[in-house]
């Protein structure tokens, strides 16, 4: 992959809660795969630059989790990244993969987490963290949904109480904004209570095509739902990245790598 696209999502804020003073972007990045674009990622670097973002969101799978794991590539992006920007963080199955199995993995979980902990990434592992841009009040949290879940051929449901009991509630008097990786349950993020989902995992499904969508999941899944776009569950949004990179089918059709940036009215 030699290139990618800069998509768009405008989102008006104010309805539940405090509104923005004023407009404001952030950046949405998913599904890296430690991929690099130019010399130490300078092309993706510049652009994120250029968008002016008040924060940075990262929904998981930034590495590649294997008994060789290649993470350079994104602890050096995370490195450059929080030089300016504050960023928040979640793990996607990758990032799991090496945490649930350290007999496998060994320490590469705990030196990734601890690396990108040290540059000033908010690694919000089943937790949240505050913030406040243009007086707008907003809780950004992390869901680490169980690795089991991600294993080809189960359809597991997931339940609103599963999050509560983990999370907690989610608050009442900000913008609540969920970084989960796995889209495919955004109705029960969506009832649990997140304003906004930002999603990755589907890599756009993969082939997409005209009227139809996205073709395939990494787990093998035909015509999965939420692959690429806005969606509105009730009245809460979900939006998922295509992501940056590819990993297990090492393949896009008609379905360009993707940065997301969201601008907040």
């Amino acid at each position: 992959m030699s290139g990618f696209k800069v998509t768009r999502y405008k989102l008006r804020t104010g309805v539940r809660t405090r509104g923005t003073d004023r407009p404001f972007s952030v950046v949405f990045l998913s599904d890296l795969h430690n991929m690099s674009y130019g010399e130490d990622n300078s092309a993706l670097l510049l652009e994120i630059r250029n968008q002016n973002p008040e924060a940075v969101f990262a929904a998981g799978d930034m590495l590649v989790g294997s008994t060789e794991p290649q993470m350079d590539a994104a602890m050096s992006l995370m490195d450059e990244l929080t030089k300016k920007y504050p960023v928040y963080c979640v793990n996607g199955n990758h990032e799991q993969r090496l945490k649930a199995f350290p007999d496998r993995y060994g320490e590469q979980y705990q030196k990734y987490s601890d690396a990108i902990k040290s540059f000033g990434v908010h690694l919000l592992e089943n937790s949240c963290e505050r913030l406040e841009i243009n007086r707008m009040p907003i809780t950004v949290w992390g869901y680490e949904l169980p690795i089991e879940y991600y294993r080809r051929g189960r359809n597991a449901e997931l339940l609103e109480m599963q999050i509560t009991e983990v999370l907690g509630a989610p608050d009442e008097n900000s913008f609540n904004i969920l970084l989960a990786h796995n889209p495919v349950y955004f109705p029960t993020y969506a009832a649990w209570g997140a304003d906004l989902t930002l999603s990755g995992h589907l890599h756009g499904g993969i082939v997409r095509l005209p009227f139809v969508g996205g073709v395939i999941s990494p787990q093998i899944r035909l015509f999965p739902k939420y692959t690429h776009g806005m969606y509105t569950e009730n009245g809460k949004k979900l939006i998922t990245s295509a992501g940056l990179g590819s990993h297990t089918i090492n393949l896009r059709i008609n379905n360009p790598p993707e940065l997301v940036v969201i601008d907040f009215m």
